[in-house]
Parts: C-alpha cells; sequence; structure tokens
C-alpha cells in the first residue's frame, strides 16, 4: 500500500469517527432535553396534583367550620330563647309583685 492510500483510509477513519462522535453528541443532546422536559412535565403534574389535594383539604375544612359554626349559632339562639323566656316569666312576676305592692299601698291608704 502507498502512502497515499493509507493517508486517505486514516483521513475516512477520522472522518467516520468524527461522524460518530458528532452523532453520539446529538443524541446526548436530545437525551438530556427529553430528560429535562419529561422532569418538567412531572413537576407540572406534581404541582397541579397538589394543588387539587390543597383545594379537597380547603374545601373539607371550610365545610367542617361552617358545620361547627351552625352548631354553636343553633346552640346559642336556643340559650338566648331560653333567656328570653325566663325574662319574660321574670317580667310577668315582677308586674303581679308589683300590682300587689299596689293594692296593698291602695287598701292601707
Amino acid at each position: 500500500m502507498e502512502k497515499t492510500e493509507i493517508l486517505i483510509q486514516i483521513k475516512e477513519a477520522e472522518a467516520k469517527v468524527e461522524d460518530a462522535i458528532k452523532k453520539a453528541e446529538e443524541l446526548r443532546k436530545k437525551s438530556i432535553s427529553e430528560a429535562k422536559n419529561e422532569a418538567k412535565k412531572i413537576l407540572e403534574d406534581a404541582n397541579a396534583e397538589a394543588n387539587r389535594l390543597r383545594e379537597e383539604t380547603l374545601k373539607k375544612i371550610r365545610e367542617a367550620l361552617e358545620k361547627e359554626k351552625e352548631e354553636i349559632k343553633s346552640k346559642k339562639l336556643k340559650e338566648v330563647n331560653e333567656f328570653e323566656k325566663r325574662g319574660r316569666e321574670n317580667v310577668e312576676k315582677a308586674v303581679e309583685v308589683l300590682y300587689s305592692e299596689f293594692l296593698r299601698m291602695v287598701e292601707h291608704a
């Protein structure tokens, strides 16, 4: 073989190696890009799920608070009605006592 042929074969081999390196680098970049995109998608899905769970939890908490508020309101309304009832009874008793006192004063006058 001549030197020229050997040099041509070496250049062809170098070109093949460079081409293989270039393809490998492109494949590496493509793989990294795909991995980044997949990671981004996973994060977006995780954030969406976290938001859904947060909203669901907040909804349950709001419902529980509303129920507790209504229970407290109902209990306090019963207490107010009971106070009002006792107040009316006391007013009636006070009126009777005052009326009796008034009659007693009128009879002794």
